[in-house]
């Protein structure tokens, strides 16, 4: 192994040189094994960010709903799915969330048990409040 010129005036034996490279090579491969534990292996603790479900406004808009997609909701089973639906055929899209009980088989114990995952297109919210920006839908309150 023939020492490189740059080394030269160091005045190194063949003997320190191959000392040298085992301790320059023995650092990078430390370098790099501290790198992966601490990037990868031993990152400390990981953080999940969860959004809190009540901030969660995914509501299902019961004027554009087919009636199995009504399905999910609770204690909606087919035939109430499907009385939404007729109901709004007849009648007209919904203005309000409550006018849902004028549907035959929605009671008020069905209605309280599906409000908070059914909106109505409309503008403004069902509490009374404006829509502001692009919402331009009426949720129940």
């Amino acid at each position: 192994m023939k020492i490189p010129k740059i080394l030269e005036p160091l005045e190194l034996s063949r003997r320190e040189f191959v000392v040298l490279c085992v301790l320059f090579s023995a650092f990078i491969v430390g370098v790099c094994i501290k790198f992966v534990i601490d990037n990868h292996l031993a990152s400390g603790d990981i953080k999940v960010l969860r959004q809190d479900p009540g901030e969660l406004s995914l509501r299902l808009d019961v004027n554009t709903a087919e009636w199995h997609e009504l399905l999910p909701l609770p204690q909606i089973g087919e035939k109430r799915a499907k009385a939404i639906v007729e109901y709004r055929e007849e009648h007209g899209p919904f203005r309000d969330v409550d006018e849902l009980l004028d549907v035959e088989l929605i009671t008020p114990k069905v209605l309280e048990a599906i409000r908070d995952s059914i909106k109505v297109g409309g503008e403004g919210y069902g509490d009374g409040r404006k829509a502001s920006g692009d919402e331009t839908e009426k949720t129940s309150g």
